[in-house]
């Protein structure tokens, strides 16, 4: 209530009706004026403490580069604090922070701190603060490589990541993130096949408690559980797309004819990503002329017959958005099984459009996607490391952009279906020339 409340005027019955009528109508504008005036100062409170909320959480947006860095160094100084909370809302500032703007030329006096502050997070933080360091860590690395210090980055967090991936004790979302971190790190950061081995060995150690018991029955896991062995599949999968022949030879013996076990299980994304790696294998083997040795490994008849039940897959008992998803991915894998398909998305970013026409490079992308989510677009058009991954180019100058020869959908789609024929040429070539280790 105002403090300022006017009393009641006394001797009120003493005036004329006029008068009455008058004073009554002061009154009333002076209390709306007041009112207003209160509900005016509350308003501007609420949306103060509202404008404070959104930029703790959200703090970047909108604001310009030397205002971003003003903020990093706080919140980089944040990451000492002793409340975990603060800490915790640190790491999601230097995420979306990382994720929506340029940096390379701050982390060039900031890299070394905000590396060493992340890292005291991972090894002492618990739950939360791992699976929020570990994210963040995903994203900043996305930049720090495209300066040329992956292979360093790589080895200062390696042994943390496969610590808590490992670890049954931890927080199983922070496992999951972990999974995820590391399988990106090692896919932008590292060429030695030596370190890329160790870390599939370590994902194949998770997602193989997904395979079915010695009595061919479904293990009961929790979805968090079910999530950690999707994610541990997925950056298997993705750091498969990369090593030479002779390891994925190796990898089929020891997992191909086990994959389609997993199509039973009772998270969708893991039904997905098993069908996705097994259309991985089989485009990977065509590209060697070897698919034969795909039939070694699967029952083909089998399998077709699984695909095509989950791409037709109409039962009540999955939600209704799971078994959209389900079908339009299983189309495409069973598509990729029968008649060597391969995918077909167009991404478009500004002026410029991202074609992927093959399971590598959807498996790749959508790595990548699930780390930068809506900084995804912005990193493809001013990131030199992700343009170099999806044979971009050097990024786009001002004004070249609205200078791009498109073509027709026709044309493009020719042209990348050469690109992607002599890539895979190119690519099966260079896979036995990473041999340079001692395995």
């Amino acid at each position: 209530m105002p403090k300022n409340k006017p009393k009641k005027s006394k001797g009120r019955g003493f005036k004329t009706r006029a008068e009455q009528l008058q004073a009554g109508e002061s009154a009333s504008q002076s209390q709306d004026e007041e009112t207003l005036s209160d509900t005016s100062s509350v308003a501007t409170a609420a949306s103060d403490y509202h404008d404070d909320v959104a930029n703790g959480e959200n703090a970047v947006e909108g604001s310009t580069l030397e205002d971003t860095e003003i903020r990093l160094k706080e919140v980089i100084e944040g990451l000492t604090e002793k409340n975990a909370k603060h800490r915790q809302n640190c790491l999601i500032e230097i995420r979306k922070a990382f994720a929506s703007t340029w940096l390379v030329a701050f982390l060039e006096n900031y890299q070394e701190t905000l590396l060493d502050y992340m890292e005291k997070c991972l090894r002492k933080g618990k739950g939360e603060e791992q699976s929020l360091a570990a994210d963040a860590l995903a994203v900043v690395g996305t930049q720090v490589v495209a300066c040329g210090e992956g292979e360093r980055l790589f080895l200062q967090f390696k042994s943390i990541l496969l610590v808590i991936i490992s670890d049954k004790s931890a927080s199983t979302v922070a496992r999951t993130n972990c999974c995820r971190t590391l399988g990106l790190l090692t896919f932008m950061a590292v060429d030695e096949v030596a370190q890329i081995y160790s870390c599939m060995s370590a994902f194949e150690t998770v997602f193989r408690q997904s395979y079915l018991k010695g009595d061919k029955s479904v293990p009961t896991v929790s979805p968090l559980v079910s999530d950690l062995h999707m994610s541990a599949l997925s950056a298997w999968g993705l750091l498969l797309s990369v090593v030479p022949w002779s390891k994925v030879v190796e990898s089929a013996e020891s997992h191909l004819s086990k994959l389609p076990e997993l199509l039973t299980s009772n998270n969708v994304m893991l039904r997905i990503t098993a069908g996705e790696t097994i259309a991985l294998f089989y485009e990977i083997y065509r590209t060697e002329d070897s698919e034969r040795l795909v039939r070694r490994l699967l029952n083909v008849r089998d399998l077709t017959e699984d695909l095509h039940l989950l791409a037709t897959d109409s039962s009540k008992h999955r939600a209704k958005k799971d078994r959209r998803q389900q079908r339009s991915s299983f189309r495409d894998i069973l598509r990729a099984v029968e008649n060597g398909d391969t995918p077909e998305d167009s991404i478009k970013f500004g002026s410029e459009i991202l074609y992927i026409c093959s399971w590598t490079g959807k498996r790749q992308y959508s790595a990548v996607k699930d780390t930068l989510s809506t900084g995804m677009n912005f990193h493809l058009k001013e990131n030199p490391l992700l343009r170099d991954i999806f044979e971009l180019g050097a990024p786009l100058l001002d004004g070249e952009a609205g200078r791009l020869n498109r073509g027709s959908h026709f044309e493009r789609h020719l042209y990348n279906q050469a690109i992607f024929k002599a890539r895979s040429i190119v690519r099966g070539r260079q896979r036995d020339k990473r041999v340079g280790f001692g395995v």
